[in-house]
């Protein structure tokens, strides 16, 4: 049996090749409106801190201006780096968003990404983060049932605590960025999601999900797996047209596995520096003509099993055109072949 490509997501990162942070920010807002006209059914954004290139430091605010520019797409933060925040912060900001958007905010979260000076900036250590992120998840998780809280942890400590906004839906639908055995354990005694990094290879998914189904998952959403995209209608057009923005990709990565003070060395989103090689990106990528895009997409559905998956598709070019027309491309061409 193979996996059922529950919903299809665009994956938007707020980038800015243009050395303008005005309009990287309108060309993103643009790219997720045509998602939305496009028949998409979520977009999720990323986190980033003291990046010139990529934006999306203040990921609440962004999803909150997107709430006003469409009216169905559901709008995930994927993920909130948790141990950077203020959790009782996290609350309400989630709950204002989902709210705003009349429910339809998708909640990731997870410990924070394998760039040194998010961690040096916000004072947190790759040691302890994890701890924070699931001393923060019984503190929100707590919050968002109910008021007059009282929590004693490590890192936070709340007596008669009540956050409002409340939510406007019960349960917040959670996802968690993280591989982790004690982060699977958690995900599946709590009804929490998956997601998946887009260099992470098919097969490594498929071994994480069977352990994550034995757990016996209660209520669990469908899995997030994000994947590189550009679709063109000549394939070696889109191979081109791809690899620089790949090939930056891994290029960082391989860096930052460098830069990172541990021992045994971090792994950017769980994967060795071999991950973000050129040929290694592209065999877990979806880049091609429709034709190729196709037959990816398929082979990825049945590696990965009978299981609902949400298809989170990043656009793999610097041209917001291109990756415009890349998105049009697969929901036209693309997208009817999987249904």
């Amino acid at each position: 049996m193979s996996s059922t490509f529950n919903a299809f997501a665009l994956f938007a990162n707020f980038e800015n090749p243009f050395g303008d942070t005005a309009r990287a920010l309108r060309e993103s807002v643009d790219t997720v409106v045509h998602a939305e006209e496009l028949g998409f059914e979520q977009v999720w954004l990323t986190e980033h801190h003291f990046n010139a290139f990529s934006v999306s430091a203040s990921i609440f605010a962004l999803l909150a201006h997107l709430a006003a520019k469409t009216s169905r797409i559901q709008l995930g933060a994927g993920a909130v780096l948790l141990p950077f925040h203020d959790p009782v912060r996290v609350a309400e900001d989630a709950a204002t968003v989902d709210a705003l958007s009349g429910g339809r905010l998708l909640l990731g979260l997870g410990k924070g990404g394998p760039f040194p000076d998010q961690f040096r900036h916000f004072g947190v250590t790759h040691d302890e983060s994890r701890s924070r992120l699931h001393e923060a998840l019984d503190l929100l998780e707590k919050v968002f049932a109910g008021t007059g809280v009282s929590h004693q942890s490590t890192h936070y400590r709340y007596d008669g605590l009540s956050v409002y906004p409340r939510p406007i839906r019960s349960p917040l639908p959670v996802w968690l960025a993280s591989m982790a055995d004690e982060s699977l354990a958690l995900a599946a005694q709590r009804g929490y999601g998956l997601m998946g990094p887009s260099a992470a290879p098919v097969a490594k998914m498929r071994a994480l999900l069977d352990a994550f189904d034995a757990l016996q998952p209660k209520n669990s959403p469908p899995f997030v797996l994000a994947r590189y995209l550009l679709c063109d209608q000549d394939h070696r057009c889109a191979r081109e047209e791809a690899l620089p923005f790949i090939r930056d990709f891994g290029k960082n990565m391989r860096a930052a596995i460098k830069r990172i003070p541990a021992e045994p060395p971090v792994q950017p989103f769980g994967e060795p520096a071999a991950a973000y090689e050129e040929d290694a990106m592209l065999a877990n990528a979806i880049v091609g003509d429709p034709a190729a895009c196709i037959e990816q997409c398929l082979a990825l559905r049945q590696a990965l099993g009978d299981r609902p998956v949400v298809l989170l598709l990043k656009p793999a070019s610097y041209d917001p055109l291109v990756n415009r027309s890349s998105l049009s491309l697969f929901a036209e061409r693309v997208r009817p072949a999987l249904l």
